[in-house]
């Protein structure tokens, strides 16, 4: 009986919505349409805020139906456990990836680009926090998941190194201006090569990740048996689930948008500026707290945490990145630009996403001291990153 209850809760469907719930939503969009008709150029940053506490609702609750229909669906594929938690990841990376597109269309490449990586340096900071949460619970160390060790380190080692050629690439680009009587890079070079390529590893590596036997055994009979009766594997089971996640999910990224630019817009008024990468950081934050929901609701469940908070890490910076800069190249007239300490951040997210792999190959453990550097690494990535104007 328990695990049936628990294979009910795994595989669900109703979105568990309680009538409480349903009326604050309704209030607080009702709201939110009256403050954006009568008061976005009097009062932009209320509606900002108002946006922002949907986009929250938004991000939480639809992201997390998109990402169980998209498990469902990996399911009655015949895709195992580990494998359908990491695609069902790409989904919580989803609500950045629909923000960065309304910024890009919105005129804010610059900021779309730094929201994306502010993502990266969020989940980082949320690895840390739940080596030392986990940590402290296990004695003072903990075994790295051997699922983490076989998958997912080659998949950081590709995102150390694509950022390290972005550096290089651009690192020679400006020397040649500079021997060239040039006033020198004021701007970085983002080729769309390179995007393609790193767009191309991720999805190889999802690819094999789905078809590895270890991780996606075949089906018993009596498990094909069940799967045909479970009402939660139903085709239209997993449409509507997809469907309304997926919908909330571009709702959410066109409230985080819009709201960002009138945090802007609301500073001018004030006669101040908001350096940009605060404003992303914001943004970012709010992006990354899908994973963050699903790292504290899995608990001591390490294999899932890391899968998902590891995943999520190089997915942003080979994939979600790559797709931004695809956009980009094919929307922005002209072409596109960004500041050069865009770059540095790029290459900060490879240099701790490879830190975190020499610290998990070195004794396929981590402690709380590793937990707490990695913590204070990306901290001082932010403290940098926003003290530049």
């Amino acid at each position: 009986m328990a695990d049936e209850e628990s294979h009910n809760h795994h595989l669900p469907t109703s979105f568990g919505m309680k009538l409480p719930e349903i009326l604050g939503l309704v209030v607080f969009i009702v709201a939110y349409i009256w403050l954006r008709i009568t008061v976005t150029e009097t009062q932009p940053l209320i509606v900002a805020v108002v946006g922002f506490a949907i986009a929250l609702w938004m991000i939480m609750r639809p992201t997390e139906w998109a990402s169980e229909g998209l498990q469902m669906l990996a399911k009655k594929l015949g895709i195992g456990t580990y494998a359908a938690g990491v695609i069902g990841s790409i989904m919580a990376n989803l609500p950045e990836l629909v923000l960065a597109a309304f910024l890009i269309i919105g005129g804010e490449s610059e900021l779309a680009i730094l929201t994306v990586l502010m993502v990266a340096g969020a989940n980082t900071l949320l690895f840390g926090i739940v080596v030392v949460k986990n940590g402290r619970k296990a004695g003072g160390e903990i075994n790295v998941p051997v699922t983490t060790l076989k998958y997912e380190s080659e998949l950081m080692i590709f995102a150390f190194i694509t950022a390290l050629i972005l550096f290089v690439f651009n690192f020679a680009e400006e020397q040649i201006q500079l021997a060239n009587a040039s006033t020198g890079l004021s701007s970085i070079s983002i080729p769309i090569f390179f995007s393609i390529g790193s767009a191309a590893i991720y999805i190889f590596y999802l690819y094999f990740l789905a078809t590895d036997q270890d991780l996606n055994p075949e089906y018993s009979e009596e498990e094909l048996e069940h799967m045909k009766t479970d009402p939660a594997l139903k085709a239209g089971n997993i449409v509507k689930f997809l469907l309304f996640g997926v919908v909330g999910i571009v709702v959410a990224g066109e409230l985080l948008a819009n709201g960002a630019e009138l945090m802007i817009t609301a500073a001018e008024h004030q006669g101040y500026e908001i350096p940009i990468a605060v404003v992303a950081l914001i943004v970012g934050g709010l992006g990354s707290l899908p994973e963050w929901a699903i790292a504290f609701k899995a608990g001591d469940d390490l294999e899932l945490v890391f899968g998902s908070v590891l995943s999520s890490i190089s997915a942003t910076i080979l994939f979600m990145l790559s797709l931004v800069i695809i956009f980009m190249d094919l929307t922005v007239e002209g072409g596109f630009e960004l500041d050069p300490f865009a770059l540095v951040q790029i290459v900060l997210s490879g240099l701790i996403l490879m830190f975190v792999y020499l610290l998990l190959k070195d004794d396929e453990k981590l402690d709380v001291f590793e937990g707490i550097g990695i913590i204070i690494l990306q901290l001082i990535g932010f403290v940098i990153f926003t003290s530049i104007k």
